[in-house]
């Protein structure tokens, strides 16, 4: 297994490789989302437990440590993921004692106190294998602030043999405590040669397109989530509403509201067909919709930039009350009756 597990993040897994002989004790790995931060970062937890490591730093695969690693079983390794990424990347998930899942309808995506609390029994034991301990926490830019202190805590006086390993999407919003205890590693991400070249191999139809709108992000376009992506039915259907633009008919609105529409994924949507219009009333080209230049450059000549931006702060509002539960339908009726009036102010 190659410590790198895409060919963009090579540089990053080398930099990590050096750091195996005198660990940190804290590593912070940060980079765009959906380029493949976490596989990096549990490559590298595996890795420092092979006994008979590659020059590359990538693990054996047969020795001991290995064999526990693969197996999801090594005593002396804790994954401290969100719930969300947890059946996202098949991690057990233990709840609050005081939670009931039956009446959950959405899996957090933060990080909890809990979480952070079960960790004091593994933190004060020493390594079942004689080696070091490694706990890795992601994402570690969504801990919610009393878990961030809590977190902050367990990190100020680390024993000897342990080591964190924590990965984030937005650095800025992770804790600058943390920030200032951790060795920062940064991953860049895959230029557009790279990134179509991996969705070509991967057979995804009109990569460019794909790309696009997933922000550059190759991971996003090939596996997108409820909260990044509608159904294709769905989405087709919404913006061709946005298509409409100051012909939106309230009928039509009302007659294609989807019941598999997620709020989250159709606020995402929004914000960047916001900002592609943004771009075109700019005399720019788009970013997100590539293949929508000349309808987006029609809008832009019916409304302004300054009302196009207000209609992406209505989006982004919606996109920032998303885990909350908001009523899809209300949702959708009003976002587009609001979409309608941008066009009126010209």
């Amino acid at each position: 297994m190659a410590l790198a597990p895409y060919a963009w993040l090579e540089a990053p897994a080398a930099e990590l490789a050096r750091m195996r002989e005198r660990m940190p004790n804290a590593v912070l790995l940060y980079g765009a989302p959906g380029t493949g931060l976490y596989e990096l970062a549990l490559n590298f937890a595996k890795s420092l437990f092979c006994s008979s490591p590659a020059p590359d730093g990538s693990p054996c695969g047969r020795c001991r440590g290995c064999e526990l690693t693969r197996a999801g079983t090594h005593p002396d390794f804790k994954q401290v993921l969100s719930e969300f990424m947890c059946a996202a990347w098949d991690v057990p998930y233990t709840a609050a004692e005081n939670e009931r899942p039956e009446t959950k309808k959405k899996l957090s995506r933060e990080i909890r106190i809990h979480q952070i609390r079960m960790l004091s029994d593994f933190l004060a034991l020493n390594a079942n294998q004689g080696g070091r301990r490694i706990i890795l926490v992601y994402p570690a830019d969504k801990v919610r602030a009393e878990a961030a202190a809590s977190l902050l805590k367990s990190m100020e006086e680390p024993p000897e043999d342990l080591t964190w390993i924590l990965v984030a999407e937005k650095l800025d919003d992770v804790l600058p405590t943390i920030r200032s205890r951790s060795r920062l590693v940064r991953a860049p991400a895959p230029t557009k040669e790279e990134a179509l070249e991996f969705l070509k191999a991967k057979r995804v139809k009109n990569p460019e397109a794909e790309l696009a709108f997933a922000g550059g992000a190759p991971l996003a376009a090939l596996e997108a989530n409820d909260d990044e992506r509608l159904s294709k039915k769905t989405e087709t259907a919404a913006l061709d509403l946005l298509r409409a633009g100051p012909a939106l008919r309230p009928d039509d609105v009302v007659r294609t509201m989807a019941a598999d529409l997620t709020v989250p994924a159709f606020s995402l949507l929004l914000l960047r067909w916001a900002h592609d219009l943004m771009r075109a009333a700019l005399g720019l080209e788009p970013r997100y919709f590539v293949n929508d230049g000349e309808t987006l450059r029609r809008l832009a000549a019916r409304t302004t930039p300054k009302a196009a931006a207000e209609f992406a702060a209505q989006a982004a509002q919606v996109r920032r009350s998303a885990d909350h539960p908001l009523n899809s339908r209300q949702v959708w009726e009003q976002t587009y009756f609001r979409y309608q009036k941008i066009f009126r102010a010209q």
